[in-house]
């Protein structure tokens, strides 16, 4: 992590913390100021539908009264939610038996602004495949290394990581793949003209783009064959490039794309080998995606606890 990066995210922390501290200390004074002009802005309501009625004024001041105290503390809880405390629900069981389906977690949101994420870590990210949605995975795969999966083991660098069991699944599961680091010349090719293709059978190219763009993920069934190349070795998909128009009209018109990669990528996987959807399918994670480390489970009550 870069040191420019690091006095940006502690000036932002400094000044966020000592607002929240501001707030702490001040509440009398800043909740008095908020009374005014929330009466302020009840009175030009009234006036501005010209309301006369006694019970019409109060049901007007009682509306922005709780209209401001819901939107007060809505903004302090999204705040804090995604800056310092995160609260997830896991809705599947890709880390079966360490999190299962229905468990509420906390996160960390705040660790990764200030030191690089770690092997074994369980992180939340916003997954590349549709960049909807946040996954929670199981860090394994760290920037610059070789990894594979032999006999059902994680081998990291020649050495096997971890007893935890990996299937064979996805693409992965018969390659060996080098995780892109900032830095790492990137080469796509795809090993034909699929517009050609395309028009040949009839397709609209623009609407396999718009596909494509929604759903880089699906890249291996529509554009079969587009291989992507660290420093000339043959690796995973990173399909935030898939997410680019132009990288996109490239690949579809056969043209070889090249570039450099910006910042460092990771191997998320699940525990849950069987029953994962994970970076054995569709590649790597940028760390500008990485949110956060979920670090203790808060419900059900009967399974509280760290999680490890």
């Amino acid at each position: 992590m870069g040191i420019n990066k690091l006095i940006i995210n502690g000036i932002f922390y400094v000044i966020l913390t000592t607002f929240f501290i501001f707030l702490w200390l001040k509440e009398k004074k800043v909740v008095a100021r908020i009374r005014v002009y929330r009466d302020r802005f009840s009175e030009f309501i009234i006036k501005k539908l010209n309301i006369r009625s006694k019970y019409g004024k109060i049901g007007i001041r009682k509306t922005v009264n709780f209209t401001e105290a819901i939107g007060s503390a809505l903004i302090l809880v999204l705040i804090i939610q995604k800056f310092y405390l995160g609260n997830f629900l896991v809705p599947t069981g890709s880390m079966i038996p360490t999190i299962v389906p229905k468990d509420r977690l906390f996160g960390n949101m705040l660790i990764y602004k200030f030191i690089e994420p770690s092997r074994e870590d369980i992180i939340v990210f916003k997954e590349p495949v549709e960049n909807k949605v946040l996954y929670t995975k199981r860090l394994m795969g760290l920037p610059g290394e070789t990894v594979e999966i032999d006999g059902e083991r994680l081998v990291i660098d020649g050495k096997q990581i971890a007893d935890r069991r990996y299937s064979n699944l996805g693409e992965l599961g018969y390659n060996q793949w080098i995780v892109p680091k900032k830095g790492d010349k990137l080469t796509i090719i795809p090993m034909e003209n699929y517009s050609e293709e395309f028009k040949q059978k009839n397709v609209d190219i623009a609407k396999v783009q718009k596909y494509l763009l929604d759903k880089p993920g699906a890249l291996s069934q529509v554009l079969p064959e587009v291989n992507f190349y660290i420093n000339g070795k043959k690796t995973g998909m990173i399909l935030d490039y898939i997410h680019d128009s132009e990288v996109l009209k490239k690949l579809l018109a056969g043209k070889t794309v090249e570039t450099t990669i910006p910042e460092d990528y990771f191997l998320a996987l699940g525990d849950n080998t069987d029953g994962s959807y994970d970076g054995r399918m569709w590649g790597f994670v940028a760390q500008h995606r990485i949110e956060g480390k979920a670090f203790v489970r808060f419900w059900p009550l009967n399974r509280i606890g760290l999680l490890k």
